[in-house]
């Protein structure tokens, strides 16, 4: 039970109610497919939580910062979601030819290399933390600006899937680094924020509609 697991999760949760249940709202206005994009990055973020290989490690941090371009509405959702599937594949193929490897495919100088061992997750994260500040310091207050690519997004479960994002990366960078605070267990925290993440935006679907 770790945050990053629970982006794991969270980004396939995430893709699969869009091929599911929600996938209508794709087949009526295609520029709802940048969900199909972003939840991969989430996937290739989580996975990436489980392993310290510095060349998985820099895929999802590309995969991560994927979002800037795909939700300032730089491309269509077909691209955001090849580039992101794209990126999802090296990352397994990587992973697979390093765990068969006796070292590294990257290696850095000794101290450079345990920079990037510490830090690349966190650039991760941030990435992520990317979705949020976008919506609301960008796209909440100019939506007109967007709407080649991507729609309208108003929504009350938008609004809050966003604004629980932020406490999730917080929560996630600081499990790499504390564990726990009193009695307080920061990874479970972040597992369990994770599931709130998805039921109270599907609450908020079911019960208000939007």
């Amino acid at each position: 039970m770790t945050a990053g697991n629970g982006i794991l999760i969270l980004g396939i949760a995430w893709l699969l109610f869009w091929l599911g249940p929600a996938f209508f709202l794709f087949r009526e206005d295609p520029r709802w497919g940048h969900n199909f994009a972003i939840p991969l990055t989430f996937i290739a973020v989580g996975l990436a939580s489980n392993t310290r290989i510095i060349s998985c490690q820099l895929v999802a941090v590309t995969s991560a910062f994927i979002i800037v371009p795909t939700l300032l509405s730089y491309w269509s959702w077909a691209v955001a979601t090849m580039i992101t599937g794209g990126l999802l594949i090296l990352f397994v193929i990587l992973y697979f030819i390093e765990t068969k490897r006796g070292s590294e495919l990257v290696v850095p100088n000794p101290r450079l290399r345990a920079w990037l061992k510490i830090h690349l997750l966190t650039f991760a994260y941030l990435g992520l933390a990317h979705m949020p500040l976008i919506f609301y310091l960008v796209r909440w207050t100019n939506p007109g600006s967007f709407t080649e690519f991507l729609p309208l997004e108003h929504e009350i479960s938008t609004s809050i899937f966003n604004a629980m994002l932020i406490p999730l990366v917080i929560l996630a960078i600081m499990e790499r680094f504390v564990k726990n605070i009193g009695g307080f267990q920061i990874a479970k925290a972040g597992f369990i924020w994770v599931v709130l993440m998805i039921i109270i935006p599907l609450f908020s679907i079911n019960v208000l509609g939007q």
